[in-house]
């Protein structure tokens, strides 16, 4: 918008609050506008997880809009937020509008599903899945990955020309997901948090803010936290809600492990910079695998901009920032006792060290800042209309 253009953003309607009222409006698209945003809410299913009703709801909202899509303004670019291929109906509306479409995978679907053992890599709906994720990209104008190992898959599945298929990688870029360090750190000072448990610096801080669900590993956390007991001078505060969070409360509790206190299942975006500065490590959890293509989450940006030390219990395979920068440890941390071993690695360096690792986060944080991630993408859109 800052550049220019005239942006709408087309999403679900989320809540039961916009689906209720749509639905009693008997309305499938709702227009509306937030300050200066235009947007319009499609009237796609409700779900819940990760499952069929997800699919579902996303090929629902893909297939509204290429049914309708005569009957909104006729946009010069498509920017399009992939789901393959439960979204592929976006192409048809492009094509139906004779506009530029941009492709932008935030996720590796659907060979993610095959790495994390969803599905076999024989599977033939699988393979299906592939082919149609192909012919997304060969079909964009341009091509945006959020996790930088997309770029390699390409090659790997032999699309890319220099591999023998029809995907010119000049129209691939690599932008990462990021933050706004201007925003942040106004946050940060308009929106403390008045909680004496952060605030006590005679404590090191291990702060987790995430979903706490199995597939986030916060069990392992806690076994960890659980053998640091002998150090008083460590506590573990953990933000967030899932299916896992009751469960690990009552563990908490039953076992006696008094230096894990669990925060708010929901805090304000705008309490989020506060929070993770005043961490002495910030902790990024998730399930064995999670980063062989790069890490995207938005995570990970929010620690970078509080200029504190990372600790991630995965490698990641592609721009790894952490280790590259060296402002933590992101390796493959299988065990309790590993995990409390790189906590006390990155807490308990001496001083200069410390500070000067909390000062390297804080610059790497300046690569993804919104404002140079933004240029970025009028570059790509502008490639798109030019094409």
């Amino acid at each position: 918008m800052d550049a220019g253009y005239d942006v709408i953003t087309f999403n679900s309607s989320r809540s039961a609050k916009t689906i209720d009222e749509q639905t009693a409006a008997g309305q499938l698209f709702l227009e509306r506008n937030y300050g200066d945003y235009k947007f319009v809410h499609v009237n796609a299913p409700a779900y819940k997880g990760n499952g069929l009703a997800r699919m579902k709801s996303i090929f629902t909202f893909a297939w509204m809009i290429y049914r309708h899509a005569g009957e909104f303004e006729r946009p010069d670019v498509i920017l399009h937020n992939v789901h393959t291929p439960f979204d592929y109906p976006i192409i048809w509306a492009a094509k139906k509008l004779k506009t530029k479409y941009v492709a932008e995978a935030w996720d590796a679907w659907p060979d993610v599903f095959a790495h994390l053992g969803l599905v076999s890599y024989s599977n033939p709906v699988l393979k299906l899945f592939y082919q149609i994720e192909k012919r997304i990209y060969q079909k964009a104008d341009q091509v945006v990955f959020t996790i930088a190992g997309m770029i390699q898959h390409i090659k790997d599945m032999g699309w890319s020309t220099e591999t023998g298929g029809k995907i010119d990688l000049s129209k691939v870029h690599y932008i990462n997901n990021g933050v706004d360090l201007e925003q942040f750190d106004k946050d940060k000072v308009a929106y403390p948090r008045q909680d004496a448990d952060l605030k006590d610096r005679s404590k090191l801080n291990v702060v987790y803010l995430g979903s706490i669900n199995k597939a986030n590993h916060v069990h392992t956390l806690i076994e960890a936290a659980k053998i640091l007991q002998s150090f008083d001078f460590y506590r573990f505060y953990i933000y967030g809600d899932g299916a896992d969070r009751m469960e690990l409360e009552k563990k908490v509790k039953d076992e006696g492990i008094t230096n894990v206190v669990f925060k708010e299942k929901c805090i304000p975006l705008c309490e989020v910079a506060w929070v993770v500065s005043q961490a002495t490590v910030n902790i990024m959890n998730y399930q064995k695998g999670f980063g062989y293509m790069g890490v995207s989450s938005g995570k990970l940006f929010q620690y970078l901009a509080a200029g504190k030390p990372i600790v991630c219990n995965v490698e990641i395979a592609f721009d790894d920032v952490i280790t590259d920068n060296h402002l933590g440890i992101a390796k493959n941390i299988a065990t309790p006792e590993a995990f409390a071993q790189a906590i006390r690695d990155v807490a308990e360096q001496s001083r200069a060290s410390y500070d000067a690792m909390c000062e390297r986060v804080r610059k790497t944080a300046e690569r993804f800042d919104y404002n140079k991630l933004a240029a970025e993408e009028i570059k790509v859109i502008e490639a798109a209309m030019s094409n």
